[in-house]
Parts: C-alpha cells; structure tokens; sequence
C-alpha cells in the first residue's frame, strides 16, 4: 500500500502487510519513489519486500506505466488497484486471484463473487500448510 511521503496516512496506519501476515515485529522494508515523471505531486512511500505481489513497489508508477486514461494519468494518477486504492468493478481483472485475500483485508473490500470459491480454496491450504509447519 502506497502513500504519499509525509502524508497523515503514512504516519498513522498499521503497515498493510501486517494486517495480512501478523508479526510481533513488522519486517517490511518502506522505501520513497521520487519518480516526479510518473506522480508529479509527490513522492510515495511503498513497500519493498511484502508478501504479496500486488503491494510490492510503487503502485503510482505501476499505474503510470499502464497507459491509463488521461483523466487518471498524471498530476491525476490515481494508484495501482488492490494496492493504493480500493479496486473498482472494472478493475478486478488487474489483481492475481492469489492477491485477493490480502486486498480484501487491507482495503475492507469484498472479494467478488466470481474469485471467492478460488480464494477461499488458497485460504484453507494455506492454513493447512502453517499448521504442518507449526506442529
């Protein structure tokens, strides 16, 4: 989850990844994107080393780097969906369905419809594999 270097946000949420994956210590690695080009009304801060694709670098270039539309390009860029901002209707096809978990949790969303059976599938082998893993 990307947010802009100073922000309020960035000075009060909980890291995104450690809402998914809770650790008694938060492990991510937060860097700043100065890409002026690419998101020319600030820098962002953005995780390096998250667990799951769609939150990993700066999802403002990510976004640039699409070809989106003029009214969301630019001094309007917007984010990458699943991990600046809520993904909308149109835009679930641009998340992995093994990201849609970490979405649905970071961004309070629902996962829709047509994805859930596969992410609830990811979701019990996963907990089956922790538990192996744990004893």
């Amino acid at each position: 989850m990307c947010y802009a270097y100073g922000s309020i946000d960035q000075l009060t949420t909980i890291c995104p990844m450690c809402k998914v994956f809770p650790y008694a210590r938060c492990p991510h690695v937060h860097e700043i994107c100065r890409n002026r080009s690419l998101h020319p009304r600030f820098d962002v801060v953005y995780l390096r080393n998250a667990e799951v694709e769609s939150f990993n670098g700066c999802g403002f270039c990510k976004w640039a780097r699409t070809n989106p539309p003029p009214r969301a390009a630019g001094m309007f860029n917007h984010g990458w969906p699943g991990c600046c901002r809520p993904p909308t209707q149109k835009e679930v096809h641009m998340i992995p369905v093994t990201d849609w978990l970490a979405v649905s949790i970071v961004h309070q969303v629902q996962v829709p419809s047509e994805i859930r059976p596969v992410v609830d599938v990811l979701a019990v082998s996963q907990r089956t594999m922790i538990m192996a893993t744990t004893g």
